[in-house]
């Protein structure tokens, strides 16, 4: 009985893990309010798919700048809502950072907000009703 039990709870487990992996966004890397050099070139376009599976055609600052197959950022959501307003956090108010592009990039439970100026930045979040 307790081996059935225990094959049901791992059947479901793995089911919430490929769940979890499917329906996860891929995010390309960001860089902010940063201008990118002229002479870039591209290998991709976001208009088409060109990329092989488990890359997206994303904007690099790097050499070799320009839109490129690149393995993208998982975007895993922490629990919590981004707030409204955030008075007491400095970065609330700075409109040309970059701190984070998805959750998973920032530390702990805090998230990753688009502020007041829209530069996103890791605050703590208010509970999910």
């Amino acid at each position: 009985m307790a081996e059935g039990i225990m094959c049901y709870f791992s059947t479901v487990i793995l089911f919430f893990i490929v769940i979890s992996f499917i329906n996860t966004e891929k995010i390309c890397p960001g860089y902010g309010f940063v201008r990118f050099p002229e002479n870039c070139t591209s290998t991709c376009s976001t208009n088409n798919d060109q990329c092989s599976k488990g890359t997206k055609c994303c904007q690099r600052l790097t050499e070799p700048c320009g839109f490129h197959c690149i393995k993208p950022k998982d975007d895993v959501k922490k629990s919590g809502d981004c707030p409204q307003l955030q008075a007491n956090n400095p970065f609330w108010f700075l409109c040309d950072g970059h701190y984070c592009d998805v959750d998973s990039d920032c530390k702990g439970m805090a998230k990753c907000c688009t502020n007041i100026c829209r530069s996103k930045i890791c605050v703590m979040p208010h509970s999910s009703k």
